[in-house]
């Protein structure tokens, strides 16, 4: 199959994003989480985030890209959302919760967007391939937390 080059800049990117969008929700929540045990996971999940992110990153850099942040926006969305959500209910049973729903969307979309850019070259697959590893993993990790 031949590699095309946007593919695989686009699915970085896409890779990327997403990473960034679970380390910034983890960082959110972590704010509101008084939890110890939550806390401490939340805090692993968070650098398998970052270090993922940081894959990408270097591969659009390798190829003289510069990685994409998600628009301003999405980042207030996801803040507010987090705010919101924990206003009345900052239990660990919730808060887990609403990171398994993250990870379930996030699955989704790294999913397509595996389908989307089939032509991406092999390291960009496994990366995205990893990254939905980890949010499957992650949303496991998360079950003993729910009450």
């Amino acid at each position: 199959m031949e590699i095309h080059t946007s593919d695989n800049h686009e699915f970085l990117n896409k890779i990327y994003q997403n990473a960034q969008m679970g380390s910034n929700s983890i960082t959110y929540v972590s704010e509101k989480t008084e939890d110890k045990e939550l806390l401490t996971e939340l805090q692993a999940q968070l650098a398998e985030y970052n270090e993922i992110a940081s894959e990408a990153a270097k591969a659009l850099l390798e190829n003289n890209d510069i990685p994409k942040e998600k628009g301003p926006l999405a980042q207030v969305g996801l803040w507010s959302s987090v705010q919101m959500n924990t206003l009345v209910d900052k239990s660990s049973s919730h808060i887990a919760e609403m990171m398994m729903q993250g990870n379930s969307m996030g699955v989704i979309d790294m999913s397509k967007a595996l389908r989307k850019y089939k032509t991406a070259d092999n390291s960009t697959v496994k990366l995205g391939e990893k990254l939905i590893k980890t949010e499957e993993e992650n949303f496991q990790r998360m079950k003993p937390f729910l009450q």
